[in-house]
C-alpha cells in the first residue's frame, strides 16, 4: 500500500521571490503607462499650442491683406488701417502687454481686445520697402531739410499711403516661452502687401 504524499507548500524564500517578482512588474507596468501619459499629454499640448499658434497667424495675415490705410509700427507695436465688409473703415493695434500679444479694434462701433496669444516673449515688426532693405520703423523719419516742406492746399489729393510708399511686405518675429520644450524659440512670419504705385511720384510723360 502505497503511502499518501504529503503536501508541501512554499517556503518563505519563495514567497518573497514572487512578491519580488511581482513588484517589479508592477512597477514596470506602472513606469510604461506613465511614460505614456505624459507622452500624449504633451503631444496634446503642443498640438494646442501650434492651433493657437496658427489662428493668430491667421488673423494677422488677413489684417496685413486688408489695409487700406495708414501703416505704422516700431518695435512690438503695430497700428493699420484697413476696411470691413461693410466698407467702413477700422482700426488695428497690436500691442505686447505683458507676455500677451493682443490685438484692438476700434470704429464706429467702439474698440474691443482681444488676446492673440500668450507666454510670448517677444515681438518685432519690420517692414521691407520696395527696391529696399528691412527697416525696423515704419515710417522713416523724415531728414532734415534747411526749408520747411510746404503746406497741401485744399483740396490736394491726400498724402500716399504705407503700401503706396514702397512697403511690399511685413515680417513678424515671435519668441514663445517654452515652444518645444526650449525657452527662446523664434518664429518669423512674412506676410506680402498688394503693392500700389507711388502716389506721390510724377506722372510718367505722355507717350511722344
Amino acid at each position: 500500500m502505497k503511502r499518501a504524499r504529503s503536501r508541501q507548500g512554499f517556503t518563505l524564500v519563495e514567497v518573497l521571490i514572487a512578491m519580488a517578482l511581482f513588484a517589479l512588474i508592477g512597477v514596470a507596468g506602472f513606469t510604461l503607462l506613465d511614460g505614456v501619459l505624459r507622452t500624449q499629454g504633451a503631444t496634446e499640448t503642443r498640438l494646442s499650442r501650434l492651433a493657437e499658434i496658427q489662428r493668430a497667424m491667421l488673423v494677422i495675415s488677413t489684417d496685413l491683406n486688408q489695409v487700406t490705410g495708414s501703416l505704422a509700427g516700431s518695435g512690438a507695436a503695430l497700428a493699420l488701417q484697413k476696411t470691413d465688409l461693410s466698407g467702413a473703415v477700422v482700426n488695428v493695434q497690436y500691442d505686447l502687454t505683458g507676455d500677451r500679444l493682443t490685438r484692438t479694434l476700434s470704429g464706429a462701433a467702439g474698440a474691443r481686445t482681444q488676446i492673440l496669444l500668450e507666454d510670448v516673449g517677444s515681438v518685432r515688426w519690420t517692414f521691407h520697402r520696395r527696391h529696399g532693405d528691412w527697416l525696423d520703423t515704419w515710417p522713416q523719419p523724415a531728414p532734415p531739410v534747411a526749408i520747411p516742406a510746404p503746406v497741401a492746399a485744399p483740396g490736394a489729393p491726400p498724402a500716399p499711403s504705407a503700401i503706396s510708399q514702397g512697403i511690399t511686405a511685413i515680417g513678424l518675429d515671435l519668441v514663445m516661452a517654452g515652444l518645444d520644450g526650449q525657452a527662446g524659440a523664434t518664429l518669423r512670419r512674412v506676410v506680402s502687401i498688394p503693392l500700389m504705385e507711388d502716389q506721390s511720384a510724377p506722372p510718367p510723360p505722355p507717350p511722344t
